[in-house]
């Protein structure tokens, strides 16, 4: 009779352990973190989607530059606690001609709650008055950009032309 008694307790009690007990969220890895945002190089005076010789990007610092695609559309991370983030863009690196140009992207981000293990992923829409502001007077070698995409929510596609 204990032993009925013992077995018919320990059954109950681990019945209820497991039915009270909550499935672990986990966060699935297809999910993609807070995107970047991507932008293309326009030539103005030809019309075409082109890289300038010797060109380079450095968030503003740190010596640090980053890394570049081979293709036409180059990505570029955005402050996640700030509405602006601020870059050099570097045309003819290491020569006598060397132009650097300082840009500050300015966007409004959105936060975007996934589940309890993936957290909280960030959006950005750009500044649809002022997508990007010139910080350096001189010889500017970029002339403007153009939103090509204002919500930045994936890599897929480009979000801003750089005109030059």
């Amino acid at each position: 009779m204990r032993s009925i008694n013992f077995n018919l307790t320990f059954l109950l009690l681990s019945l209820l352990f497991f039915l009270h007990c909550e499935k672990d969220d986990i966060c699935i890895t297809s999910i993609q973190e807070s995107p970047d945002l991507v932008i293309l190089l326009l030539n103005e005076s030809e019309g075409t989607r082109q890289i300038p010789p010797g060109f380079r990007i450095r968030p503003i610092g740190t010596e640090k530059q980053l890394i570049q695609r081979t293709g036409d559309s180059l990505p570029l991370p955005l402050k996640l606690s700030e509405s602006n983030t601020q870059f050099e863009f570097i045309t003819n690196t290491g020569s006598p001609d060397e132009n650097i140009d300082t840009l500050q992207i300015n966007y409004q981000r959105i936060d975007q709650f996934i589940n309890g293990a993936c957290g909280y992923r960030a959006n950005f829409i750009l500044d649809k008055a002022a997508p990007i502001f010139l910080l350096n007077a001189g010889n500017n070698w970029i002339k403007g950009a153009v939103i090509l995409k204002d919500t930045i929510s994936d890599e897929t596609t480009a979000h801003l032309g750089i005109l030059y």
